[in-house]
């Protein structure tokens, strides 16, 4: 059974890739302020109404970027007490919804709503003011739409500099922050643009090498300490983590052939199905790989999980809102 535990263990954890959002979306990131005159549960509810907004209108990729967001400031113009019962609170606001970038300090554009919101508290009153920033308001989508247009001219003039980063901060192994940096750039239909792209792919492919050689160093220390089934299954541990389009692949067998060789039992056909099983599934892989337009739709889908997974583990900001 030790054969068969060391396989079953390698036959876990490689690269699953789906296809990513149009290119054409820019990233925008919603964001609200604390407001001690609204109840938290309405600040939610707004917050929630433009995230929506934002994904219906263009404006929201999945690469989270937090440079350019989208805010709303909310001035109370009426609060009146409606006799009841029950009694209610009606409330008319001036809704003003602002997109611009939060690193300059600029404000690309904005737009203004009055809402009324009529509710049996002060939560609920907010709440149904909020409901009336519609998404398919035509008002709303030509704001989205100027401030889109500003997103796109800021990455038009600063492709180059983004590019030049990116490469810099490669070349010191910081692949997640450089992948990142070029996963923000929307598609802006230029020459740069492309080359990000590429650039992003070759980035993410130098960063999985880099990656499964560490890897493959943890494996080959594991087996050498300990020689039996406990330390094939701890370089197994290792050996799985590694990307099937890393490089090291044929070290990767080497190492596979060598503990196997030394695990050998009288289970033969058990382990042939199992090496069987392996060898197809890597096999399946450099199919897809010469396949160059399959190879870089999975490369640029893997190099924005990155991104992602990058922003996400990054510090939330307090902006300064205009």
């Amino acid at each position: 059974m030790k054969r068969i535990i060391f396989i079953a263990l390698l036959m876990t954890g490689f690269l699953s890739c789906t296809m990513a959002q149009s290119n054409a979306d820019v990233s925008l990131c919603v964001y609200m302020p604390k407001n001690s005159e609204i109840p938290e549960a309405a600040l939610q509810f707004l917050e929630n109404q433009l995230e929506n907004i934002a994904t219906e209108n263009g404006t929201a990729d999945m690469v989270i970027c937090d440079r350019f967001i989208l805010t709303a400031k909310v001035d109370v113009l009426q609060k009146d007490i409606v006799a009841g019962p029950p009694q209610r609170i009606s409330q008319t606001l001036n809704i003003t919804l602002q997109v611009g970038d939060a690193v300059d300090n600029k404000l690309f554009a904005s737009t203004s709503l009055t809402a009324v919101g009529i509710g049996t508290n002060l939560t609920k009153s907010y709440m149904e003011a909020f409901k009336q920033i519609r998404k398919n308001d035509k008002q709303v989508a030509d704001f989205l739409e100027q401030a889109k247009g500003k997103i796109v001219q800021y990455y038009q003039q600063h492709c180059e500099s983004i590019f030049a980063e990116a490469q810099g901060l490669a070349k010191r192994q910081q692949y997640d922050e450089a992948i990142y940096s070029l996963a923000c750039i929307p598609d802006i239909g230029t020459d740069c643009y492309t080359r990000c792209q590429n650039a992003m792919v070759q980035i993410w492919q130098a960063r999985i090498n880099a990656e499964g050689q560490q890897l493959l160093k943890l494996a080959r220390t594991a087996w050498a300490q300990s020689q039996d089934e406990v330390g094939a299954e701890e370089a197994a541990n290792y050996l799985r983590q590694i990307n099937p389009a890393a490089d090291c692949q044929e070290e990767v067998s080497k190492l596979i052939s060598e503990i196997t060789t030394k695990i050998k039992h009288d289970e033969e056909r058990a382990w042939q199905f199992q090496l069987r099983q392996y060898n197809d599934r890597i096999q399946q892989e450099r199919e897809a790989a010469r396949n160059k337009q399959e190879l870089l739709r999975m490369g640029i889908q893997a190099a924005k999980d990155v991104a992602i997974a990058f922003a996400q583990n990054q510090p939330k900001h307090e902006y300064i809102i205009w």
